[in-house]
């Protein structure tokens, strides 16, 4: 479902057919895109409510999909321990790369300065991936002691990246020298579903995700690594959190 959140309104409803689950969704532009467990990637236009591709290839359930800047392509991430790229801006569609690795894939984000692609994977460990060439640039192995449940790149930079983990600590690593700058924990905020999302603020000053049992939000300091604020939210376990683009509030 697409919701107007000036209004409330609902904008429109996608369905994906069958009893199957979606377990990603990624909206841009007039596109929105659902994958699921039914090991194929559905591709919907916004303004006219049609579903304009059906994107098939995977082995076994579809973890995650983003779009790139633009909305012309689309990364999946599978339990079939691959990411495939697809080329969405025609009438057919066609699958153009495919990265593979040994664990399967949770999450994934794409950079907008620099496109390329960074996932995370149930074997603790994140990758980073040249779209262009097809190369594996960076590889982080037993980052987190259990999956990565999240990633995402730091705005307006190309080379820093949240990750949140089974093991409930948050850490922000630098891709290009493969350190982890910042980690951050807290006795009261665990993670505990393979999807559970983190972020950074807009402005990049905060980083925040929602603790699994008690549903509470955790706010820390990116600078100084600190606990800013815990938001009383929900009466049981927080999975997705996402900053308003408004800026740091």
């Amino acid at each position: 479902k697409v919701f107007d959140t000036s209004s409330g309104q609902l904008e429109a409803t996608f369905s994906a057919g069958g009893s199957q689950p979606l377990i990603g969704v990624d909206i841009g532009g007039d596109v929105v895109c659902g994958c699921g467990a039914d090991k194929t990637c559905r591709v919907w236009n916004q303004q006219t409510k049609r579903m304009i591709h059906q994107l098939a290839g995977h082995s076994q359930k579809i973890t995650c999909v983003r779009l790139f800047p633009g909305e012309k392509s689309v990364i999946t991430g599978s339990a079939d321990r691959s990411m495939r790229v697809w080329d969405i801006s025609r009438h057919i569609y066609t699958q153009t790369t495919t990265f593979r690795h040994s664990s399967t894939t949770n999450c994934s984000d794409v950079s907008p300065e620099t496109q390329t692609v960074v996932s995370g994977h149930l074997d603790g460990g994140i990758r980073c991936w040249d779209v262009r060439s097809g190369d594996r640039v960076l590889d982080l192995p037993l980052l987190h002691e259990g999956g990565v449940t999240s990633v995402q790149w730091k705005p307006r930079s190309g080379h820093e990246i949240l990750t949140n983990g089974r093991d409930s600590i948050l850490k922000i690593v630098d891709a290009r020298t493969k350190a982890v700058i910042k980690a951050v924990n807290d006795p009261g905020f665990r993670t505990l579903t393979n999807h559970a999302s983190s972020s950074f603020s807009p402005d990049g000053a905060y980083i925040a995700a929602g603790s699994g049992d008690s549903g509470d939000f955790f706010v820390w300091n990116v600078a100084s690594g600190e606990l800013e604020k815990r938001l009383s939210a929900h009466s049981c376990g927080a999975v997705g959190f996402a900053w308003g683009m408004g800026g740091t509030n």
